[in-house]
């Protein structure tokens, strides 16, 4: 790994089985869902689980930056993942995430599935997203 390797984002929505994914096969993302959309303690253990099963992971060792949520805890170790946290309490110089990254990754990656799916159709291609 380099640092350029690209994961599949998570996306966590309120619905086990949302109807706009009906009939998709494949996802350009993970998708989990619960009840208030909330990132959680087991949905992210469950995340850095599957991470930590990818082969690219298993060669090397990855460092994962993340902020101080409570919901990022986890006591679990992996064989191919360090989790460091952010300082509590830091201002958003310190958390880009606060920036408006989200946000500003959000409407790109949703360009992106946008222009892709209207590529697909105007070449005739059977139309995929995944």
């Amino acid at each position: 790994m380099t640092g350029t390797d690209k994961i599949k984002p998570l996306l966590i929505g309120k619905s086990a089985k949302p109807r706009c994914f009906k009939g998709i096969k494949t996802y350009p993302l993970d998708y989990e869902s619960n009840k208030k959309a909330w990132m959680t303690s087991a949905l992210f253990e469950k995340w850095l689980s599957n991470l930590n099963k990818k082969k690219e992971f298993k060669r090397e060792k990855v460092l994962l930056l993340i902020d101080n949520c409570t919901a990022h805890k986890t006591k679990k170790k992996f064989n191919s993942i360090e989790v460091e946290f952010l300082p509590p309490n830091t201002t958003s110089q310190l958390q880009p995430m606060d920036q408006g990254i989200i946000q500003n990754f959000k409407i790109l990656y949703r360009k992106e599935v946008i222009c892709k799916m209207v590529n697909d159709i105007d070449e005739g291609r059977s139309f995929s997203i995944g």
